[in-house]
């Protein structure tokens, strides 16, 4: 009876909108969950009252690694303790951000289709830094 006023949006849109959506869904879960575990586990990577402790007098991420473990990870530690609640927090934390490689790609590929080319150059840019972030290949200086 009554047309629906709002436009209808884009695909490219959705597909974005869709990933970006249901993978920080996912993230956000697996990361409560960690966190749980981490308070209730004594089996963690960090001791949870070392690294509160540690934030609250203002150490850096450096030190509090340092002072944990003797010297800082690299990469994607937490896959090698993923039974630990620390290290499923990360990998939830982590698969929040990964979800927006292939959000943004995906959207790409609908835009060069729709035609939309500065749009889909600028995705593909934007897909690639988080890409390249993510595999520890592209760094911003701390």
């Amino acid at each position: 009876m009554f047309k629906d006023p709002r436009p209808k949006p884009p695909l490219s849109g959705l597909v974005y909108g869709e990933t970006i959506y249901w993978g920080t869904l996912a993230g956000s879960l697996i990361a409560i969950i960690g966190s749980v575990l981490a308070f209730l586990r004594p089996s963690n990577v960090l001791d949870p009252g070392y690294v509160f402790t540690a934030i609250w007098e203002g150490k850096s991420i450096a030190e509090i690694w340092e002072g944990a473990l003797g010297s800082m990870p690299h990469g994607h530690w937490y896959i090698s303790s993923i039974s630990k609640g620390d290290a499923l927090t990360m990998f939830g934390l982590a698969l929040g951000v990964f979800c927006v490689i292939p959000g943004m790609f995906g959207s790409a590929l609908l835009l060069f289709k729709e035609k939309k080319t500065l749009f889909a150059v600028l995705a593909v840019i934007g897909g690639a830094i988080t890409l390249l972030s993510f595999l520890g290949l592209f760094k911003v200086p701390a």
